[in-house]
């Protein structure tokens, strides 16, 4: 809760203001002297990039012969991420 005391002379007229600083997401509720609305407060938009469905193929190879290696790279977050993909063979 916040609260101003304002001195007005006759027909004079102030914007007050107040400020606040959300700390969780969701949808806040606003009342001033009876007026009432409403802000919603996001989190910030992260990355969430996730590598999965590991294929080797072909599973058997002789000594010599190539073996190809794939996954898939998803971004299953809400803002344009970067991440390393690393392949290591022992």
């Amino acid at each position: 809760m916040a609260e101003k005391t304002i001195t007005l002379a006759p027909s004079e007229s102030k914007v007050v203001s107040f400020e606040v600083t959300p700390a969780v997401a969701k949808t806040y509720s606003v009342s001033v002297d009876g007026l009432s609305g409403s802000f919603v407060a996001t989190t910030v938009p992260v990355a969430d990039i996730r590598v999965e469905n590991l294929s080797i193929t072909p599973s058997e190879v002789m000594v010599g012969e190539k073996v190809t290696i794939t996954c898939t790279a998803t971004n299953y977050g809400t803002a344009a991420g970067t991440r390393r993909i690393v392949c290591n063979v022992t």
